[in-house]
């Protein structure tokens, strides 16, 4: 069951051109990198970022997939760089153990659980001895859907190294609830939904399943507080879509990862992602994405009291005025006009003295959920 455009509202072309002008300027001002000492690495606490992939060579499906050569060339990017790449379990460790993690961690992920992810991704990452996790929405395997991987393959896979999480067996948004559904029933649908998922994972590939903590990855990235609170209640860390590097205060059932498809996966953006901070923000609000309403909503960001940082946010396209409610401390923005139907976000950036950028985002859904 593939999403429909998981990723057209991520990136508008318009933020795309106004967005990287301003980090190209900003990126002047930041001076060249300075290498992390394994002291600096310390005192940040876990830093890494999350790439997340769906497909990759299918190009009849460009909104969730990028080509062999965008995917060859992010790799060999990563280790001429040299990069940590690491599996999405000693993330989660980091993050559970309050541990510093190497300079330039990176995990990689897919999800859906596309063909294409064993037959060209898994042998480029195997043969560099890379780890990666498969997050697998199982009622497409169970059924036979064509395109997807079979029990069989991800068994091969995870001979190989791969590891594997949780995507829902349903792949609906599970956030949505149905208008005369009750929210006990909407819990025990959903509880189903992702514990049957979990449980035909373990069945067929068993220990290759992440399952201490078990990670499930939102379908279409989508979430409200109930869904979160859910997922907390059942042992789950979440990971969704909306972009950002993890830090030591991520919501440990929102986790942020870097969307990837075709037309968004050029070197340069890629190389920014790659290299991004988390934005030591320790609360926002709202926390909710999901809005009743069409207006852009007033964001209220709080950062850490040891934060010196100026940062620059964007919507639509658009640099936002902020206001500074305790200067370094807490600011507001507000996007101007109406959301868009499905999915948009704020994206907040920062120089972080090192030639690299700080990220956050905050996701929104409004009127219709899985576009």
């Amino acid at each position: 069951m593939a999403p429909i455009a998981t990723l057209k509202t991520a990136f508008m072309p318009a933020l795309i051109s106004i967005f990287s002008a301003v980090i190209a300027a900003l990126l002047a001002l930041a001076g060249p990198a300075v290498a992390n000492s394994a002291a600096d690495s310390a005192a940040r606490g876990p830093e890494a970022v999350v790439l997340m992939y769906h497909r990759v060579g299918e190009a009849q499906f460009p909104s969730t997939n990028v080509t062999q050569d965008q995917f060859r060339a992010h790799l060999d990017y990563l280790a001429a760089e040299q990069f940590n790449v690491i599996g999405l379990e000693t993330l989660l460790s980091a993050l559970e153990q309050g541990q510093s993690l190497p300079p330039r961690s990176i995990a990689i992920t897919f999800d859906d659980g596309y063909r294409s992810v064993g037959e060209v991704a898994h042998p480029l990452l195997a043969e560099r001895g890379w780890p990666y996790t498969v997050m697998v929405n199982t009622r497409p395997v169970d059924d036979g859907f064509e395109g997807h991987l079979s029990w069989a393959e991800m068994r091969a896979m995870a001979a190989e190294g791969a590891r594997f999480g949780n995507h829902s067996h349903s792949h609906e948004p599970l956030f949505v609830r149905a208008e005369d559904e009750t929210p006990s029933a909407w819990r025990a649908r959903i509880r189903d939904d992702i514990q049957t998922a979990q449980t035909r994972l373990e069945q067929e590939l068993g220990a290759a399943v992440h399952s201490s903590p078990a990670v499930l990855a939102y379908p279409y990235g989508e979430y409200n507080q109930p869904l979160l609170k859910l997922t907390e209640a059942l042992g789950y860390i979440g990971l969704g879509q909306h972009s950002g590097a993890i830090g030591a205060q991520a919501h440990r059932q929102a986790l942020p990862r870097f969307p990837m498809n075709e037309r968004y996966a050029a070197m340069e953006g890629f190389a920014l992602k790659a290299h991004s901070r988390p934005l030591p923000v320790v609360a926002h609000q709202p926390s909710d994405p999901v809005r009743e309403r069409a207006q852009a909503p007033r964001l209220t960001v709080s950062l850490a009291d040891s934060s010196d940082i100026a940062p620059t946010c964007f919507y639509q396209g658009e640099p936002l005025s902020l206001t500074w409610i305790e200067p370094g401390k807490r600011f507001a923005v507000a996007g101007a006009g109406d959301l868009p139907v499905g999915r948009s976000r704020y994206n907040c950036t920062a120089p972080d003295g090192e030639g690299n950028f700080y990220w956050f985002s905050q996701l929104w859904i409004y009127a219709k959920a899985g576009t």
